[in-house]
């Protein structure tokens, strides 16, 4: 009998360990922190919203989907039974408690969202803890990366350079001489400086990140968040997390793109402002401080830095204008676009703020407790593209406001191309993306969006009440307002949008594949619109389709769509009335072969020889 107890209690001690054993991480998991501390916090981030995810254009996310739908549903619930002193908003990123205060210059992460109440951790993201590999070396870190023979390929800008160049280089001080005399730098905010990367360079991550350590002052960093995209190479992050205990690393379950990873560093972020940095940069002298001390001024806003250009080639720093602000075109591509005569004059000396209509978007700062409290990012955006619109179009309409700081400047490698892949196609994407800006904010100015990008009113959105009831709550102002009050310059065409037919048949842009798909002809009408949808802009006398004009070759007289462009003679094109045909200087439109459907100018001459052409407007029709 004893024997018998004897192996009882044994067995029952053997089970235990088990047990234990197996409920331990294992070495090839990554450890996921848990807060240990009360956070005091105005509000959090609510745990009801799902990652858009699209299981067509992903693949192999429905998983995702779920686990992420039943842990927001548990933390709904939890939230619900231990904390009845607090509202659930259950259509915006924030949930707001009678703690009014407690944000107020605060490092204590920055008086936003504590991390028990992030629905994305161990669902869309982990947060990679553990040893530390270490101590860094640079040269076997850089020796490590992929590569390709041709060293433009992989990055976009010719990696053996980058890294011929190291981690760190000294740059040009490409500020103004008057930054040098300034207000006291005192008692500035703390940031988090957030980087998402997606299959970077290592030598370019490598030396973004040197460059904010070696040129920030240690007592204003936070942390520096680093966002693996799900890059193919998860070795690059892990490593580099031996080069300061500063560094925090997130690497996303699948591709989330931009705006998602974002947000994740922000969850994460322990200063009280967030700085989002791309990860191909290199930090100027003094730059951070310019953006920390507006902010302590203004503090609903965003304040960006001046961007130098780092050459793609040959990777020169070189030093950019500090007379230009961020704008658009009705297709919303985002352009810089000169100070007006009254801005010029209303500076006093070169080194004041600039208010501008637009960011570019990869560089900028703003507090942490004004990021959340206007919405962060609209999660449902793609990959990249067109997020910088919202934030921007949101800043203004909603209380906040949009500075650059011509004494903080940082450098950026721009590329001609993105290096990485769009999984519904770059096009669609950006339409996409920019499809959610116009519906939210642009009120009935969306319609000159649609009109310069048609393509953007097809793709489906989903429902986008969460974001409209955002701006709503916000009390944000019309886009009305924000042309009369940010950017009355900006010249609103008068468009309308026809059709160009002889005897049934129809001006056509085919936008079929191959060489010639940017050729213009002729094609049965059919009344759908679509590539026989043409928009009209009188004052500059430019037919459009999409983002691009009909254009004259002026080698064979042929048309065909290229990028528009102010001033092109060979896209200005009249409705002659009288000759009934559309005219180019002394040149009318004809059908030059019916058979391969092919128009093109010739010589009007007395109109004997000119076809009859009638553009009517499609609303008539």
């Amino acid at each position: 009998m004893k024997t018998y107890a004897k192996l009882f209690s044994a067995g029952i001690v053997l089970c235990l360990c088990i047990i234990y054993l197996v409920t331990l991480p294992s070495s090839e998991s990554p450890l996921i922190l848990r807060p240990t501390t009360e956070l005091k916090t105005d509000f959090i981030i609510p745990d009801h919203h799902r990652v858009r995810h699209d299981a067509q254009n992903r693949g192999g996310t429905d998983g995702v989907v779920d686990r992420l739908s039943d842990k927001l549903s548990n933390q709904v619930k939890k939230d619900s039974n231990n904390n009845s002193g607090r509202k659930i908003i259950r259509d915006e990123n924030i949930i707001n408690n009678n703690n009014k205060d407690n944000n107020k210059n605060s490092d204590n992460n920055g008086g936003v969202a504590s991390l028990f109440a992030d629905p994305y951790r161990d669902v869309a993201y982990h947060l990679i803890e553990g040893a530390v590999p270490g101590p860094f070396n640079e040269a076997s870190f850089i020796e490590g990366a992929a590569r390709s023979e041709d060293p433009m390929k992989l990055n976009s800008f010719d990696q053996e350079k980058s890294d011929s160049i190291g981690s760190h280089r000294e740059v040009i001080d490409s500020r103004h001489y008057s930054c040098n005399v300034h207000e006291p730098w005192t008692d500035l905010p703390t940031t988090s400086v957030i980087m998402t990367y997606h299959n970077e360079a290592r030598s370019a991550l490598l030396r973004s990140i040197t460059s904010v350590l070696e040129r920030t002052p240690e007592n204003l960093l936070a942390d520096i968040v680093l966002v693996d995209d799900c890059s193919e190479d998860e070795e690059t992050g892990r490593l580099l997390r031996a080069l300061n205990p500063k560094i925090k690393l997130l690497r996303n379950v699948e591709r989330q793109g931009l705006v998602r990873s974002r947000v994740y560093g922000a969850l994460n972020a322990e200063g009280s402002v967030l700085t989002f940095l791309d990860s191909h940069i290199e930090c100027n002298k003094e730059w951070l401080q310019p953006l920390l001390y507006q902010l302590t001024l203004k503090p609903r806003g965003i304040v960006s830095p001046i961007i130098d250009p780092i050459k793609a080639e040959s990777l020169a720093y070189k030093s950019a204008s500090a007379n230009i602000k961020g704008g658009f075109t009705w297709a919303l591509h985002f352009t810089w676009v000169p100070l007006t005569e009254s801005e010029a004059l209303a500076r006093t000396k070169e080194s004041d703020p600039i208010s501008t209509p637009m960011i570019a978007g990869g560089l900028f700062s703003i507090e942490k407790k004004w990021f959340f409290e206007s919405g962060a990012y609209d999660m449902n955006m793609d990959i990249w593209g067109g997020e910088n619109f919202e934030i921007s179009f949101k800043n203004w309409m909603c209380g906040g406001y949009l500075y650059i700081i011509p004494c903080s400047r940082v450098g950026h490698i721009f590329r001609k191309k993105h290096p990485y892949t769009f999984p519904d196609g770059n096009g669609r994407t950006y339409s996409r993306n920019t499809k959610l800006v116009a519906d939210v904010w642009m009120d009935d100015y969306k319609e000159l969006f649609y009109q310069n990008r048609v393509s953007a009113r097809y793709p489906d959105i989903g429902d986008i009440s969460e974001r409209v009831n955002l701006r709503k709550r916000l009390k944000c102002e019309s886009f009305q307002w924000y042309l009369d009050n940010v950017y009355p310059e900006l010249e609103i065409p008068i468009i309308t949008t026809v059709t160009v037919s002889h005897l049934g048949y129809c001006l056509d842009s085919f936008d079929g594949p191959g060489e010639n798909d940017d050729v213009v002809g002729i094609y049965k009408c059919h009344g759908r619109g679509g590539n026989q949808s043409w928009n009209v802009d009188g004052g500059k006398k430019q037919i459009r389709q999409h983002d691009l004009c009909l254009t004259l070759n002026s080698s064979d007289m042929t048309l065909y769509l290229a990028a528009c462009s102010e001033h092109n003679s060979l896209q200005e094109f009249i409705d002659d009335t009288k000759l009934k045909t559309l005219k180019n200087k002394d040149r009318c439109l004809t059908i030059s072969n019916f058979k391969a459907r092919a128009v093109a100018m010739t010589d009007c001459g007395d109109g004997t020889d000119t076809l009859e052409w009638t553009i009517l407007d499609m609303k008539k029709q």
